[in-house]
């Protein structure tokens, strides 16, 4: 499965015919939040693949205001065809009392429902993620060391029980090319999908 990835900066460069071009082939667009609903919609609408979203901390809360023909993915697995199968976690740490901001312990009992709903889906013989979707990254991958910026501890039980091929995320901006787009943890792949990022993931059919 091919996927536009997206987050946090909205960019020309998925806007009109380049975007035709450049989204030529992808299969799902997931925006890791913190972008304007309207720049969601255009994509989904133009590019011709379905788009799936958690939000940021910059974004409305959950139920004032959704994207148009975009799949939520908060707290939820969702089954994007393919075999490719996403799980996703909106939110940053709570700095300011503002929207989708989590203390640790808050963010800690979502990701166990989380978990809890992966976990079901084994029990019945579906399949697993293959990706999951954050808006803050996991604590030690790829975020920052100032309060809003710090990643989640409580994601880091998700990738060691459940081998995700991928973790997505977004909030910690990239400034230059030399900064680290991607870490690792195990078997996961945890990329920063700041601005776009196209990348290949291997579905259930293919042995995931």
């Amino acid at each position: 499965m091919r996927v536009l990835a997206i987050s946090d900066a909205v960019e020309p460069l998925l806007y009109g015919e380049q975007l035709d071009r450049y989204a030529s082939g992808v299969d799902a667009v997931v925006s890791c939040g913190d972008l304007p609903f309207e720049y969601l919609e255009y994509i989904v609408t133009f590019s011709g693949a379905p788009l799936y979203y958690v939000r940021g901390n910059h974004d409305p809360d959950e139920g004032k205001k959704t994207p148009g023909g975009c799949v939520p993915l908060d707290g939820r697995v969702v089954d994007a065809g393919g075999g490719l199968v996403l799980a996703g976690l909106s939110g940053s740490r709570l700095y300011s009392g503002g929207a989708n901001q989590y203390g640790e312990r808050a963010m800690r009992r979502r990701a166990r429902a989380l978990s809890a709903r992966v976990s079901l889906r084994k029990l019945l013989g579906k399949a697993k993620p293959n990706a999951f979707v954050s808006h803050a990254p996991p604590f030690g991958l790829g975020d920052s060391d100032d309060l809003a910026h710090v990643g989640f501890e409580s994601f880091l039980p998700l990738i060691d029980r459940h081998n995700p091929e991928l973790w997505l995320h977004g909030h910690v901006h990239l400034y230059g090319p030399n900064e680290s787009r991607e870490t690792r943890r195990g078997v996961t792949r945890v990329v920063n999908a700041h601005g776009h990022h196209i990348l290949e993931v291997a579905g259930e059919e293919s042995g995931m």
